[in-house]
């Protein structure tokens, strides 16, 4: 069906100028097509689970930390931060209503990881430093109201006492300490 809604033409020659056996052929292999389709679908559904939904998620938070930084006064370059926070809000349901919770999890867990240590290693000698920040920030702030999860050292490894001071700092910052 999806033929004949791109090309209109083919779908008249399909199913007008053809003898009873000929149509009923052709809808024989729309069934066949419409199953290896649905088969495929289920079958590349973890793969979107487990590797696209976190790289949207990574892109609308990049997105939203760049509308925030580049364009103060969102003048049609990118769409505001709160339209980001609503795109996130969506991602994070179609995690909790999907399997595949903890994989993701993790993914966006060593997406903070990475931006910590950016950020520890440009911590006062560039301006990048701010970004890293942010974009720490970010990932925090979607685990945290979006998933209802904090992170925690069991999330990451003990080597990296660094992130853990950050997340502490964070979280006493955040309460107005």
């Amino acid at each position: 069906m999806d033929i004949i809604t791109t090309e209109y033409s083919l779908g008249i020659k399909i199913l007008t100028n053809n003898k009873a056996h000929t149509t009923a052929c052709i809808n024989g292999v729309c069934q066949a097509f419409n199953k290896m389709t649905a088969e495929e679908n289920t079958r590349h559904r973890e793969e979107y689970y487990l590797w696209y939904l976190p790289e949207q998620i990574e892109n609308t938070i990049y997105n939203k930390v760049f509308s925030m930084l580049k364009n103060p006064h969102n003048v049609k370059v990118y769409k505001k931060p709160e339209e980001y926070e609503a795109d996130l809000e969506k991602l994070a349901m179609k995690i909790n209503k999907n399997g595949c919770y903890d994989n993701i999890i993790a993914k966006i867990v060593n997406l903070y990881e990475e931006n910590g240590r950016e950020f520890d290693m440009s911590r006062n000698s560039t301006s990048s430093c701010y970004i890293f920040g942010i974009l720490m920030k970010e990932c925090y702030d979607f685990l945290k109201n979006h998933m209802k999860r904090e992170i925690t050292k069991k999330d990451y490894d003990i080597e990296d006492e660094d992130i853990d001071c950050m997340i502490v700092k964070y979280k006493w910052s955040c309460r107005g300490y």
